[in-house]
């Protein structure tokens, strides 16, 4: 399971870009031709041949959602991309004993974040349209396998970021336009277990990041997709480029 991880988001050779290749709404041409409809994905779940969910081109509707539920120990990962869920919905969640990985592309507040804190086995949770606020992210930092946090929210603050920082296990944070600024930082000064921090759409400054990499300097940092101009993992990555 840790490679698996490790292949989603180590480094700088366009890992973090190849994961959204095969994930993200505008580069889903290839799975699309190939995915089976949800029915078929439910039908190869309970004979037995599978354990997930990967669907990207259906509207899921609350009532498929549902279908889940006899199956539920059986579930190792969910990507949903369309969908309308409700309150109940998020809360069967927690029934997913053996759930590791998580993708919801749709919105998510603080009332479904809370229920989703609940899923003690995630490892990979992946929230690109979150409305959520700090509140519930205390609930998330007691989430004792989560290694990757990617999501995006513009409600969440400094004062998350300290929450998301007690995570024990974290290992790759992607923040996607979520407003902090360079107190934000400042709690990831001391994980030197974080390999991975990823910020596309901040308040951060230059003097923040170099900050943060100055305390931690083994770690694999990019805002907006780009390194500090004095980071010394840039330089490797412009070494390995083609000439």
């Amino acid at each position: 399971m840790l490679n698996l991880i490790l292949i989603l988001v180590v480094g700088c050779q366009n890992v973090e870009e190849e994961h959204q290749e095969n994930t993200e709404p505008s580069n889903i041409s290839a799975q699309v031709s190939t995915e089976p409809a949800f029915a078929e994905q439910l039908q190869a779940i309970a004979d037995g041949n599978s354990g997930s969910i990967v669907v990207t081109r259906e509207l899921i509707t609350s009532q498929q959602f549902q279908q889940l539920q006899p199956f539920a120990e059986r579930i190792e990962k969910i990507e949903i991309i369309r969908a309308e869920l409700d309150e109940t919905d998020f809360d069967l969640l927690a029934t997913f004993s053996n759930l590791y990985w998580l993708r919801l592309d749709i919105p998510i507040d603080d009332t479904a974040l809370a229920s989703i804190a609940n899923c003690e086995s995630l490892r990979i949770l992946n929230l690109p349209q979150g409305q959520f606020t700090d509140q519930p992210l205390n609930a998330i930092s007691k989430l004792k396998n989560l290694e990757l946090f990617r999501f995006h929210s513009p409600n969440v603050t400094d004062a998350g970021m300290q929450e998301i920082a007690n995570l024990p296990k974290l290992k790759y944070l992607h923040l996607l336009e979520v407003p902090i600024t360079d107190a934000g930082l400042i709690p990831f000064h001391d994980r030197h277990d974080l390999q991975s921090f990823y910020l596309d759409g901040s308040n951060v400054t230059d003097d923040g990041l170099r900050a943060l990499l100055k305390a931690n300097p083994e770690l694999h940092l990019h805002r907006d997709q780009l390194h500090l101009p004095e980071d010394p993992l840039g330089k490797e990555h412009d070494n390995m480029k083609p000439k």
